[in-house]
């Protein structure tokens, strides 16, 4: 894991800025022709996140991959490689919570599930993929430096940790209901990816609050509030 991909001379492509872009943008849209209908929209998202870090914008694309898309993945990869930015196989990372908000056993939980699944980051030069390395070590990282990392607003980016650890609280309580407090088989509901289903009108309302996003044309981060409302640019200190 975290090996670092890149092209045997080590050096980036000879051509523009603009040529690289018109290389690597020509390569995904044939690799797009062969990825299933029903995921051509979401990858061809991480075609444009791609894109954005050949062009300067930021530091690193993440892009998680399993059996369904692990051709278009490795379309990333192979393009990204050949106009030489490094790109490297890693463990997920999730939002850091604050102290006691999640159990320990819901914590250890998810860190064997994380240890059993990577994405892939296509980084814009070395120090970004020695910081997504780091990212990917520490397990449970804080918004900022996702933020930092990924390219998108700190705003968007703190609101998005919220649900997800909003989610997450609900999920471990509602695992914990399930198996009766039974130990093994909660950490092991976690552990296979499974989310039981919120049982009482009040859980599904949290639930339904916490998914409730609002999708960033052009990008993989979902809008914070504030920017939701002011789409043009991110709210002030984003």
């Amino acid at each position: 894991m975290n090996a670092i991909s890149r092209p045997s001379s080590l050096e980036r492509h000879p051509g523009s800025g603009s040529e690289i872009l018109l290389i690597v943008s020509t390569a995904l849209r044939s690799a797009l022709a062969r990825v299933e209908s029903d995921l051509r929209a979401t990858a061809w998202q991480d075609g444009l996140d791609l894109l954005a870090v050949v062009a300067g914008l930021k530091p690193v694309c993440a892009i998680g991959h399993d059996g369904r898309n692990e051709g278009w993945a490795e379309a990333l990869r192979a393009a990204a490689v050949r106009a030489g930015w490094p790109a490297i196989d890693a463990a997920p990372w999730d939002p850091e919570p604050p102290v006691e908000l999640l159990p320990d056993w819901y914590l250890m939980a998810t860190a064997r599930r994380r240890a059993n699944r990577q994405v892939l980051c296509i980084c814009a030069d070395d120090a970004a993929a020695r910081d997504a390395v780091t990212l990917s070590t520490k397990g449970r990282v804080g918004a900022a430096e996702e933020a930092a990392l990924l390219g998108y607003p700190r705003c968007c980016v703190a609101e998005q940790h919220s649900r997800t650890l909003d989610i997450e609280e609900l999920v471990a309580q509602t695992a914990e209901r399930a198996a009766n407090g039974d130990a093994g088989r909660m950490t092991r509901m976690i552990e296979a990816g499974a989310a039981p289903l919120p049982r009482s009108r009040r859980d599904w309302d949290r639930y339904s609050d916490a998914v409730a996003i609002t999708p960033a044309a052009n990008t993989s981060v979902n809008m914070c509030s504030a920017c939701a409302v002011d789409r043009p640019r991110p709210a002030p200190g984003g």
